[in-house]
């Protein structure tokens, strides 16, 4: 007998076990997140905040959230960093039906007018970083250290020290105020110059921005991304709730700011 007409039944066979698999035995694809986490560092976003970010992802995508840190700082000022970011909502962030931001203090700077420009739909929430001891950074770098500061940034720095803070006004967006109460080292060596420029208020109506709630946090800047962890669960209940949660601490310091102990 011919060896092909010995060799059909089992052919035959082997295909009829193929299309029996059941369906169940095919996993389907995970569904995809509905909701990004964006985290818009600023200037002192280095090494650590990276490995703090990293070890959260797990905890954030529980949460059915995608995290972004975007590369959105741009060398030649705050406009190229605004059109960066403008692109990385178009192009990545699109797919997303809510966006949740936490912004750090070039992040504000450059976010806020694109929300003003009413491109932003999706936009869900977002917490501000604020500290009436680190903005006044900039300003320092600019008149003090200013040719060392262009060396490492680019004008960005010099752009958020010379421009008015534009608040976010748009009433669909759930605003948060995260407001930093210690200085850094940077601040700490330049005090004098710090004290210079005016007297430092921490209430949370003196940032000038429309807000939902605001809490105080015993961080300086640099603390705040290494410790990030610290404060994901306020993060968390604000984009949840629109509220920090019940322990947060929301009573303005009223001790020297430079009394402040660095956490290590």
């Amino acid at each position: 007998m011919n060896k092909r007409l010995l060799a059909l039944p089992v052919i035959v066979f082997a295909l009829a076990c193929i299309t029996s698999v059941p369906a169940k035995a095919i996993a389907p694809a995970p569904p995809a997140n509905t909701e990004a986490f964006v985290v818009l560092r600023g200037f002192g976003y280095g090494g650590d905040g990276k490995r703090a970010l990293r070890a959260l992802e797990p905890v954030i995508a529980a949460e059915g959230m995608d995290l972004h840190v975007p590369d959105y700082i741009s060398r030649s000022g705050i406009d190229d960093s605004r059109r960066k970011l403008h692109r990385y909502f178009q192009d990545t962030l699109s797919r997303y039906e809510r966006v949740h931001v936490f912004s750090f203090i070039a992040g504000a700077w450059t976010l806020n007018p694109l929300v003003a420009s009413g491109d932003m739909n999706t936009l869900a929430t977002v917490i501000y970083d604020r500290s009436p001891l680190q903005e006044r950074a900039p300003r320092i770098a600019d008149e003090r250290l200013h040719f060392l500061t262009w060396l490492r940034y680019g004008s960005p720095v010099f752009d958020v020290a010379r421009t008015p803070y534009s608040p976010l006004i748009d009433l669909n967006v759930r605003i948060g105020l995260l407001v930093e109460t210690a200085p850094t080292s940077f601040i700490k060596k330049r005090e004098r110059i710090a004290r210079s420029y005016g007297a430092f208020r921490f209430d949370c109506d003196a940032f000038e921005q429309r807000y939902d709630d605001c809490v105080y946090v015993d961080l300086n800047h640099t603390d705040l991304y290494k410790h990030f962890v610290d404060v994901w669960p306020d993060v968390r209940a604000f984009i949840r709730t629109g509220r920090f949660s019940s322990t947060a601490d929301r009573t303005p310091p009223d001790a020297d700011p430079f009394a402040t102990q660095v956490r290590q």
